[in-house]
């Protein structure tokens, strides 16, 4: 345990969160760090820099004071791309940031090829503490470090949220590590819930009663599970429920989406592209249940407390420290389950390579149909006065 450097008290009053990546979930899991920093220094101006596609989200928070979004660097080369990057975050600086002093500047992010763009914001605003995790900790260049005063190690296939929320305690910036997964609902999420409620500007949901959410997009088609074991799982609950099918995605969802809500039928309906990602929280939110693929709006459900079911195409036979485990990259919260195949299909190795639904299809109707039977029989929620048992067609 490195030294205590300073108390968690009003000597730090101005702090700079720099997260400027442009993934809705890896913005969620930072959120517990964001949540940890409020606790320990209740009264400080917490400032936050992100991708300029999550604004809109932490704008949201009622103890976040400023918002500085970064533009995406429209190059897909790596050199044009890294200049076009540290060009913006320079631009952002000047523009918006550098009026501000700052006691401290966290960059938690690591081994990633954004880190840079991370650690260099924080650097730029002159901190006199600036701390983030060593490059070196993930088996990278510790030349990144140079921007931190304080350069953290360990942590190593540790779940995100728990390796962020404990750079602090590395840092030596509050004592102890007892930090473990998350158990409670991500309070920076719960928090935005019931400021737009106070304010009357919470989005209310364009079906009527009770309802779940399906997410059927994702990154890559190896994530997806298919539109019609989807759309089974969504006709038993209405039958058995009555419950209706909200189902949400962004803009290049809009298809899939749709296609989704006809097969499911009328008691369905698409959101994708008329909702921003404020207004897919405020739906999801209010959801008796989450059934998703492995994306950003699982990482909403489950970081707001929602009982959330994940499918991954990522076998539960390859090891923890693979870039896709979920054992370190899934949904944080109470309430998640995370589906996924025992071990890959042949060819792939030692996870699924293949960029079509290929090894995700292991994950039957039947593995859902099992989660679902156990959250409705210890779920008051769910109970109708005419319980059967939930079949699939």
């Amino acid at each position: 345990m490195p030294k205590l450097r300073i108390a968690p008290s009003a000597t730090i009053q101005r702090i700079f969160f720099s997260f400027p990546y442009h993934s809705v979930g890896d913005l969620i899991l930072s959120l517990t760090l964001v949540d940890r920093i409020h606790e320990l220094w209740p009264e400080a101006q917490i400032d936050v820099a992100v991708g300029v596609s999550m604004g809109a989200i932490v704008e949201e928070i009622p103890y976040v004071s400023r918002t500085f979004r970064l533009t995406r660097s429209r190059f897909r080369q790596s050199w044009f791309a890294a200049y076009a990057e540290l060009s913006n975050a320079t631009k952002l600086f000047r523009a918006e940031i550098a009026d501000t002093v700052y006691d401290l500047a966290v960059a938690p992010r690591w081994n990633s090829a954004d880190s840079i763009y991370s650690a260099y914001l924080a650097y730029l605003t002159g901190a006199p503490i600036r701390c983030g995790y060593s490059e070196s900790s993930g088996g990278g260049s510790v030349g990144i470090d140079r921007f931190y005063t304080i350069a953290a190690q360990g942590g190593a296939n540790e779940h995100e949220t728990v390796r962020y929320t404990r750079v602090l305690s590395r840092c030596g910036l509050e004592p102890g590590s007892g930090v473990h997964f998350a158990q409670n609902p991500i309070r920076a999420l719960e928090s935005i819930v019931e400021h737009r409620k106070a304010r009357g500007v919470k989005m209310s949901a364009p079906v009527e009663g009770k309802y779940v959410v399906f997410s059927p997009g994702a990154t890559n088609p190896r994530r997806m599970w298919p539109i019609t074991r989807f759309a089974a799982i969504g006709r038993a609950l209405e039958e058995r429920f009555g419950l209706s099918v909200i189902v949400v995605g962004g803009p290049g969802d809009i298809r899939l989406c749709q296609q989704l809500a006809d097969a499911v039928g009328k008691s369905a309906y698409s959101t994708a592209g008329k909702t921003d990602p404020v207004q897919m929280l405020d739906l999801i939110a209010d959801a008796v249940l989450f059934l998703g693929n492995d994306s950003g709006p699982a990482h909403i459900a489950g970081g707001l407390g929602v009982r959330t079911i994940v499918i991954s195409p990522f076998p539960s036979s390859c090891t923890v420290d693979h870039t896709n485990s979920p054992l370190r990259f899934r949904p944080a919260g109470p309430r998640v389950h995370v589906l996924q195949p025992t071990a890959p299909m042949a060819p792939c190795f030692p996870t699924c390579q293949q960029n079509t639904q290929h090894c995700i299809l292991q994950v039957s109707i039947e593995d859902v149909q099992t989660v679902l039977d156990s959250l409705v029989t210890d779920k008051s929620e769910f109970a109708s006065d005419h319980q059967r048992p939930l079949s699939v067609s």
